[in-house]
């Protein structure tokens, strides 16, 4: 019997994106997450669940972050769709092997 594999929620698959994309920039600009956190004004372990996609950041708290690492949110955005597109590519690759 062959085992589907768990598709990945939509909704699941952009809070990852948006971690990614947040830990990329932070560190680019040679932040950790301590830094970033105390600039920003908000708690470390904050930053730490949005890296891991388990919490989804208001706008505004967006904004903060980008703001801090002197990127514009635009470009966070532009990055997240990029991710997320490559993700889907590599999740519709991987299960048409499978069928095959």
């Amino acid at each position: 019997m062959q085992r589907r594999k768990k598709q990945i929620h939509p909704s699941d698959l952009r809070l990852r994106a948006i971690g990614a994309v947040v830990r990329e920039f932070r560190e680019r600009a040679g932040h950790s997450q301590e830094r970033l956190s105390a600039e920003c004004g908000f708690d470390r372990t904050y930053i730490s669940r949005v890296e891991r996609g388990i919490i989804n950041p208001t706008v505004s708290r967006l904004w903060r972050i980008a703001d801090t690492l002197e990127t514009p949110l635009s470009k966070f955005t532009v990055e997240m769709e990029m991710w997320v597109a490559a993700h889907m590519r590599q999740s519709s690759r991987r299960s048409d092997t499978k069928r095959t």
